[in-house]
């Protein structure tokens, strides 16, 4: 049974699915990336929180006691200090203003790492369980945004090339929509079938910025023929180099 749907541009009839749709899953390179910000900064914030709760309290204890010992004869009395408090007899290297100084620093840059920790682990996760799929009828993503391929009125590809970014524009109920195709945060092979489903009604000048995908996968199925057929050829004749 034909389901009707109609759009403002047209009224069309889509046969029901007989085929699994292409799905293009989330690439996960992209997005662990961020997982490593997160792990770094995670890692490198529990360390300056660690100096700045327990390592440099601990000297500015040291730092306040060797102040407060007379001026006279204070290396000798430090030894004997910091021999009973099982402290290093070292002469300590900050005075107590500037191990405060070191301490504030510590908690400012745990402070600075959490602020690029979160955003990092919210980028990670809003990536995990995400596709993009769709045949000859329909392009849909996880969020339930469906793009029906007769709506779609133009497709900006500037960026596809270098970027892997498309913007998909298309007309429903009389109202214009987007939808961005991102290979980069999907798997590349699935995005290119999907764009050539994109693709499949519009005309030359509906595609901006980047040559149709039939056309592109055309010209590379003829290189690598011409290929196949250069190298038939030398072998047939080692004399032909």
């Amino acid at each position: 049974m034909r389901v009707l749907k109609q759009h403002a541009r047209t009224t069309f009839f889509v046969e029901p699915r007989n085929q699994a749709m292409i799905r293009a899953d989330v690439h996960q390179p992209y997005f662990r990336k961020f997982l490593f910000v997160f792990l770094g900064c995670l890692a490198f914030g529990a360390y300056c929180l660690y100096d700045g709760l327990v390592a440099y309290p601990k000297k500015l204890t040291m730092a306040e006691a060797y102040e407060q010992l007379p001026e006279d004869g204070r290396q000798e009395a430090w030894v004997t200090l910091a021999t009973e408090k099982g402290w290093p007899t070292r002469t300590p290297a900050n005075s107590p203003d500037e191990m405060r100084n070191k301490i504030g620093t510590q908690f400012m840059m745990a402070v600075l790492c959490g602020l690029f920790a979160i955003p990092a682990l919210l980028k990670f996760m809003s990536g995990q369980g995400t596709w993009v799929e769709g045949d000859e009828t329909l392009i849909r993503n996880s969020k339930g945004k469906e793009v029906p391929i007769d709506a779609i009125t133009k497709i900006d590809k500037k960026k596809w090339p270098d970027k892997g970014i498309a913007k998909i524009y298309y007309e429903v109920d009389g109202k214009n929509h987007k939808f961005i195709m991102d290979d980069f945060k999907y798997d590349r092979a699935p995005m290119g079938e999907l764009m050539k489903f994109a693709e499949a009604n519009l005309d030359e000048d509906q595609v901006v910025g980047d040559d149709f995908e039939r056309d592109k996968e055309a010209l590379r199925e003829l290189q690598a023929k011409q290929e196949s057929e250069s190298l038939g050829q030398t072998q047939a004749d080692p004399t032909q180099v």
